[in-house]
């Protein structure tokens, strides 16, 4: 339950955090918009290393459900060293937050700038 509220966390920050920002867009400095971001580029960061660790307490508990030394046991021992994908991915987390969460804000606030860009007439005050 609680790597799947984690990551489900993960994803949805930033699109939370855009939602938040967006009601209050008028009030918020630029300054203040990039500082926000790299806060919850760092809280990704730690909301994905805290999956991997949970990921990895309900692993070690599949092993220890076992007697040591029985085949089982070995086998799911094996099974929980050999898992690359989330061996690599508490070190990448850093990496994998980053491109996720800059992509994100890229396409949110960026496409935000470009439509207001790209039709000033829309944005422009009504006399």
């Amino acid at each position: 339950m609680l790597p799947t509220v984690l990551i489900i966390s993960w994803l949805a920050m930033p699109i939370l955090l855009w939602g938040a920002m967006l009601c209050v867009r008028r009030h918020l400095p630029v300054a203040l918009v990039w500082v926000l971001c790299l806060a919850s580029v760092t809280v990704g960061v730690f909301l994905l290393a805290n999956y991997v660790w949970a990921l990895d307490a309900k692993l070690l508990a599949e092993v220890d459900k076992y007697q040591p030394g029985t085949p089982e046991a070995q086998r799911a021992s094996e099974e929980w060293a050999s898992d690359t994908g989330r061996s690599f991915l508490l070190l990448l987390s850093p990496v994998v937050t980053a491109i996720w969460y800059g992509v994100l804000f890229a396409l949110l606030f960026g496409l935000q700038r470009c439509t207001r860009r790209m039709n000033p007439a829309a944005n422009a005050p009504v006399d």
